[in-house]
């Protein structure tokens, strides 16, 4: 009897064994994301809409995205940075207009990238989290959860966009946002592509161009921005000046694993990364020389950023935290908008102002409609840029690493952070625990490193972004995409 017995618990673990690995096998080999059609015709509808507007391209600026990756709020001159020298980032700044609270979309790459291309915040994109390399580990735990590996083709780019209405579009860099198709850069209306589809620290670590690998993996990294400055200078350069262009240069560096070139190898105060940012100013340094030769500098639109603050090293300035959080040195890195025919030199602006707001700003300054179909939560700071007047007040909102999970929320003073798990006790190396703490209300106009919790010394204004929290927490929670019915 206790034989039989024996038997058949054996008999019954083994099968709880099979199913526990057959349900993930299953969903694994199961998996498909699918886009949403009806929104896809809505996509190709508006863009169609705007072709008419091809006609006026020629009086249209230049637009030049200069993106760096987990670059700091304190890791360029402009931004107070004393060791590392960039002398030519810097003049983008002197000659043009900086910002003081300029807030990513994200504190991680792949959700930040999408939102400041799409004007929506990383939930509404479809893509609220890191993606890897088709194949990788991680990649098939999310196919195993159901969750994205793509950026969704519904999705509106500025790219898109910009095509639709006579530009011709190149990225270099950078792209992490999917590396299959239907969501690879010349899916999203880039005619020309060169660059690592994700970041450099995820083998194997090929570049492509367009669709095909060039450079094939593992790339020599030393190698890597003298390819991408290249690429950037020879695009300028075969221009038809009659032709508006855009150009998203979305440089990996500085994220880690870190190469300088052999040229600035050892000559920064600030050790390998600050070498690897000066080879990124000499990159733009490159840049501006040939708008120059070509005569476009006056009238080419170039912006200046990073996708969010750094990681083990790099400056997040005077600010609290850094990369995968929502603390201010988690999202606040530098802004800097140079356009000599439309923005005056040597600007500061502090009003708070997010990465969403680049797509309908755009938008705003080519005279074209947004989409009528989806929610764009960015809002038209190009008022600003004319110096025609300030912006309305206006909450910008910290979405977490996961990117579906609503953190905090900031106005033009005070910033609330929601109770969740924050990092406490590091037992060992490899175990950190988060216990949950909050919520807190900061005081950023008097406490920039989010110190000292004044929520019993302002209670109105605690409630009042409580309740601003809780009600965008439950509008995403009714309509996560974003959709809006079509008329």
């Amino acid at each position: 009897m206790r034989m039989r017995v024996w038997k058949w618990l054996g008999l019954g673990l083994l099968l709880v064994v099979v199913i526990a690995i057959a349900i993930p096998v299953l969903k694994l080999l199961g998996y498909e994301q699918l886009d949403d059609a009806d929104r896809l015709a809505q996509k190709q509808q508006y863009l169609q809409s705007l072709s008419a507007s091809s006609s006026t391209a020629a009086q249209r600026p230049n637009i030049v995205i200069i993106l760096l990756d987990d670059l700091g709020y304190g890791d360029v001159g402009a931004y107070g940075a004393q060791s590392i020298a960039t002398p030519h980032i810097d003049s983008l700044a002197q000659n043009g207009m900086r910002f003081s609270h300029y807030y990513s979309p994200s504190p991680v790459c792949s959700p930040s990238r999408a939102a400041m291309l799409t004007g929506r915040y990383p939930p509404r994109t479809g893509l609220g989290h890191v993606v890897f390399p088709e194949g990788h580990f991680i990649s098939n735990a999310q196919k195993i959860s159901a969750l994205n590996t793509r950026i969704p083709t519904e999705e509106i780019m500025l790219s898109d966009v910009l095509k639709a209405v006579g530009y011709n579009t190149a990225m270099v860099g950078k792209w992490h946002m999917g590396d299959v198709a239907p969501s690879l850069p010349n899916d999203f209306s880039f005619d020309s592509y060169y660059g690592g589809l994700y970041s450099n620290d995820m083998k194997p670590f090929p570049l492509y161009r367009n669709r095909d690998i060039e450079e094939a993996a593992e790339l020599d990294q030393t190698r890597m921005n003298g390819l991408y400055t290249r690429e950037v200078v020879e695009f300028v350069e075969s221009q038809d000046t009659a032709t508006p262009f855009f150009l998203y240069y979305a440089h990996n560096f500085p994220h880690e694993p870190l190469f300088s070139s052999p040229q600035q190898s050892g000559k920064s105060e600030a050790g390998l990364y600050g070498d690897v940012v000066e080879d990124i100013d000499h990159s733009v340094g490159e840049l501006l020389a040939a708008l120059q030769r070509k005569g476009l500098t006056e009238n080419t639109l170039i912006i200046f950023t990073s996708d969010n603050g750094p990681w083990y090293q790099g400056s997040p300035g005077f600010n609290r935290g850094r990369k995968n959080q929502t603390w201010e040195g988690g999202q606040r890195v530098p802004f800097i908008v140079h356009w000599p025919a439309s923005v005056g030199g040597n600007q500061l602006r502090t009003v708070p102002i997010s990465g969403v707001d680049l797509f309908p700003t755009l938008l705003s300054v080519l005279d074209l409609p947004l989409p009528a179909d989806r929610i764009i939560d960015g809002v038209d700071i190009s008022p600003l840029w004319r110096g025609e007047s300030e912006l309305a007040e206006r909450l910008i909102y910290y979405y977490g690493q996961s990117g579906a999970t609503l953190d905090a929320v900031r106005d033009s003073r005070f910033k609330y952070h929601g109770r969740r798990g924050v990092r406490a006790t590091g037992i060992t190396k490899t175990l950190d625990l988060k216990a949950p703490m909050g919520p807190w209300l900061f005081d950023l106009a008097q406490d920039q490193q989010e110190s000292y919790d004044v929520s019993a010394k302002y209670p109105l204004e605690m409630q009042r972004l409580q309740e601003a929290f809780e009600a965008r927490d439950a509008e995403f929670r009714n309509n996560l995409r974003g959709w809006l019915p079509v008329k």
